[in-house]
């Protein structure tokens, strides 16, 4: 995750729909990593942005884990978004 002084820092809350949330989008370092990041920024020399939509209540990796639909269209809604706000933020 970028710190605060990046360019990519609160865009992804910008992005996310009216509605999407009962509570404003909270930035959380966590999670496990992806190896195939690194390869990627080393190899197209470029920082990646990834966004999760996904709940605690997700029971991620148990017998019961799930996603809901809900949030997959969220995302849909969302991804789009965040490109127009990030593009207009790198255009100052």
């Amino acid at each position: 995750m970028h710190g605060p002084e990046k360019p990519t820092e609160g865009t992804p809350r910008a992005g996310f729909p009216p509605g999407c949330s009962r509570r404003a989008a909270v930035p959380v370092r966590s999670g496990g990593s992806i190896p195939i990041i690194a390869t990627f920024e080393e190899v197209l020399g470029i920082k990646s942005v990834l966004m999760g939509f996904g709940l605690g209540s997700d029971a991620i990796h148990s017998p019961n884990e799930n996603y809901p639909l809900e949030q997959f269209f969220n995302g849909i809604t969302t991804i789009p978004l965040f490109y127009k706000y990030f593009g207009e933020i790198m255009k100052k």
